[in-house]
């Protein structure tokens, strides 16, 4: 007797549906009327994410268009040496934002599956979830600029939709007192509205390099008072920045960070220079509320193999950390960029010419929706 999964009681059909990776789900999602609504259920989306392997994808965003990308790695031994081969596949562009091939993209970043973009013309903000296609548009309070820096995250909620925010800060050149002006702002999605986050000491530069993990924001910081770089967190529930120890106080003058799956932070540093000899990637134990933030090197590269832009303005990166390999994207002093592959016995360069505005960003599927205002939900 053949039993279908439709036979099956509704708890344990949502108990193996859950273990189904999210992109899955979303090609599933009109094959019934009950698999519509349970997985567009706020408890079922939360069972999806604790339950489905977080995978290991990687977003791409080059020339104003993102694009998913695939890492392979091939190994082989001849004459008792074991020689690596490594490749980036392009896997398909994601072209579902707004359902427009004229949608332009200068930044984007990451928080539970959905993405904030920054538009070409710094006009606008939309929130995506390239899994299901949803998309909302992010309204200024007054205007956005070129130079606002953005961080995406989520705070503690008493429903069982997480209650996302985007951090804003931005600087003006006031006149009157001759000095720049820092400001902060909140967005908070379940007001739809945005307010001034009082009694912010820390100057935030404007930076891209900026991830998100368990719904808070972190980023490098140069601290200038204790005249070295930190690791600057927002907690999105208390709206508070901390700052953490980065794994190594030296004042190295590039560092990057990443996320690796939901689970921990990355940190990337190479000495800029005509003395480069190693890059050193660092990988964080798994990010708790509770706990402190603790490091272990992860990585060791010599630039003996290979050769390394010797200036960097900018970097984006992102691990592996089951085959212990790291994609880097790099910048170099005359805007040309660089892809590298690198591990222990592993040092390729992919790619090698000027885009507009590359970066790699980690990216895991959700099945997680954009939650709306009370008022949109009553309309």
């Amino acid at each position: 007797m053949t039993i279908m999964i439709s036979d099956l009681p509704h708890d344990l059909e949502s108990e193996i549906l859950a273990r189904v990776p999210s992109k899955s789900l979303a090609k599933l999602q009109t094959t019934c009327k009950r698999w519509y609504a349970l997985f567009k259920d706020p408890k079922f989306v939360t069972m999806n994410n604790i339950l489905r392997k977080a995978s290991k994808e990687v977003m791409f965003l080059i020339d104003y268009r993102v694009y998913s990308i695939r890492v392979n790695r091939l190994r082989n031994r001849f004459r008792n040496k074991c020689i690596e081969y490594a490749s980036i596949e392009f896997t398909g562009k994601l072209t579902r934002l707004e359902d427009s091939k004229e949608v332009k993209l200068s930044r984007i970043f990451h928080c539970n599956g959905l993405i904030l973009c920054c538009m070409e013309d710094f006009e606008s903000l939309v929130v995506w979830n390239p899994c299901t296609g949803e998309t909302m548009s992010i309204k200024p309070k007054s205007f956005y600029q070129w130079n606002d820096s953005y961080a995406f995250g989520c705070g503690n909620s008493e429903s069982s939709c997480p209650n996302y925010k985007i951090l804003r800060c931005s600087s003006y050149y006031c006149k009157n007192s001759e000095q720049r002006i820092f400001n902060c702002e909140i967005h908070d999605f379940s007001s739809d509205s945005w307010r001034v986050l009082a009694g912010v000491t820390w100057r935030i530069h404007c930076s891209d390099n900026v991830v998100s993990l368990k719904g808070n924001a972190y980023w490098i910081h140069f601290d200038r008072e204790a005249r070295h770089n930190v690791l600057l967190s927002f907690n999105f529930t208390t709206e508070v920045f901390v700052s953490m120890p980065l794994p190594d106080q030296s004042d190295y003058r590039h560092l990057g960070i990443s996320a690796v799956r939901e689970e921990r932070l990355a940190v990337l540093h190479h000495n800029i220079g005509t003395s480069l000899t190693e890059m050193n990637v660092w990988l964080s134990n798994k990010i708790d509320e509770a706990k402190e933030v603790s490091w272990s090197k992860f990585l060791v590269v010599s630039f003996d193999n290979f050769k390394y832009p010797s200036y960097v303005k900018g970097m984006t990166f992102w691990v592996d950390d089951e085959d212990k390999v790291v994609v880097t994207c790099i910048r170099d002093r005359y805007n040309y960029d660089y892809v590298f592959i690198v591990g222990e016995r592993l040092h390729k360069q992919v790619f090698g010419e000027s885009w507009i505005w590359p970066c790699l960003l980690s990216y895991v599927p959700s099945l997680g929706h954009i939650p709306k205002t009370k008022k949109e939900e009553t309309l």
